[in-house]
């Protein structure tokens, strides 16, 4: 399935111990049950886990509290420990699409002109106890879609092409030091970029462009150098479909991509494909937890084995029941016993782990996991003694 325009304009099996490793198939050690907890009125589309709180990001106006609406402006903070909803409540005038957390504040970029009431158009820091805006001001001509920080710096990547009158071809760069635009920062694509990732020295960028910095062989997945946004060139992979999403643990990087159907892929250090495994639909958010890679998007199945390659089928075609989100063993792309069966038209669009607590959290479209109720916002935890297994 090609990637909606829609979008565009914007786990019985024995608990996994420490030290052993994962078996093929085995379910992960997270419930399939979701907690009890706050949901909302409008999409979910981002999400970031700073402590023990999962910041939230979207086009509700609303959180969901014990069927009462309470006004939080597309953006929002949830105890990861109890699943309530916090205090923390600034007002964003539109759509936020990607979110991440350092320090004291929380970095936000979307489709907003006004945060708190002050002009911060697509971009913007807010304080994360406060809900102070900070002094974070710079003009995006585009649309912001996703951060990141690293080595002292803030990344955004999106459709944009300036930034306060400056060319900036949909990367740009912020010293987090004085919020400045780091006019030092060289990356680039020519087309737009839906996801970031930081691990080393490296700014991985996924996306729907041809090239990064004009570079031959750097379609939709590529790697710069955090320092100055350099190309990378010791990273080389070969991906044939969008990456709108990525996550890197250890050694890999992986990828949620559209497609024929949509992919999650796995990638080793010099971009070689470590595995690939086929879905029915886009792959619009990943995450990592415990040696499992968590997928999610608008597919409805998706295949028991990983693929030949990066762009040949399923194995023997037959593919499981599988809506809208699932999980791989992340040593082998071999699709784990775990189905929460979500719903949704587009399904699930952010995906978060919090190693700390054992914790993921969902969001999306999506209105309930099974017969639970759960208005576009879930979170799962570890299964105390092995899980239950639903089937699919």
């Amino acid at each position: 399935m090609s990637y909606s325009p829609w979008l565009a304009t914007l786990l019985t099996g024995a608990l996994a111990l420490p030290g052993v490793p994962a078996h093929a198939g085995a379910v992960p050690p997270t419930s399939v049950a979701p907690d009890r907890t706050v949901g909302f009125d409008g999409l979910v589309y981002t999400s970031v886990h700073v402590g023990d709180t999962v910041y939230l990001g979207g086009s509700f106006t609303h959180a969901i509290v014990d069927g009462k609406s309470v006004t939080r402006k597309r953006l929002a903070a949830v105890d990861s420990r109890t699943g309530r909803l916090l205090p923390w409540a600034p007002v964003l005038d539109g759509t936020v699409m990607g979110l991440t957390g350092t320090g004291s504040s929380l970095y936000v970029t979307g489709k907003f002109t006004k945060a708190g009431g002050q002009p911060r158009v697509g971009l913007a820091a807010i304080d994360r106890k406060t809900a102070a805006v900070g002094a974070l001001k710079h003009t995006v001509k585009g649309l912001g879609q996703t951060l990141a920080v690293a080595d002292g710096r803030l990344y955004l990547g999106g459709d944009f092409s300036a930034v306060d009158g400056r060319t900036a071809e949909n990367l740009a760069a912020f010293k987090l030091s004085d919020g400045s635009l780091d006019t030092g920062f060289a990356g680039g694509t020519d087309g737009k970029v839906w996801a970031l990732a930081t691990a080393g020295s490296r700014l991985y960028v996924g996306g729907a462009f041809k090239q990064i910095n004009g570079a031959a062989g750097t379609a939709r997945l590529g790697a710069l150098k955090l320092a100055d946004g350099r190309l990378d060139t010791g990273f080389k992979p070969v991906t044939p479909y969008a990456a709108f999403a990525l996550t890197v643990s250890g050694d890999r990087v992986f990828a949620g991509l559209s497609g024929v159907g949509g992919r999650v892929q796995a990638y080793r250090p010099d971009g070689s494909l470590a595995w690939s495994s086929v879905t029915d639909g886009d792959v619009q958010a990943i995450t990592f937890l415990n040696g499992t890679v968590y997928g999610g998007g608008h597919f409805t199945v998706a295949c028991p084995k990983p693929s030949a390659s990066a762009t040949s089928w399923c194995p023997g075609k037959k593919l499981k029941p599988q809506p809208k989100i699932a999980a791989w063993d992340s040593a082998t792309g071999a699709l784990r016993d775990w189905n929460p069966r979500s719903n949704g038209k587009w399904g699930v669009l952010t995906l978060k782990s919090n190693p700390k607590l054992g914790t993921l959290t969902v969001g999306g479209d999506f209105t309930a996991f099974g017969s639970a109720e759960r208005p576009r916002f879930a979170q799962f935890r570890p299964c105390g003694y092995g899980c239950k297994r639903r089937s699919g």
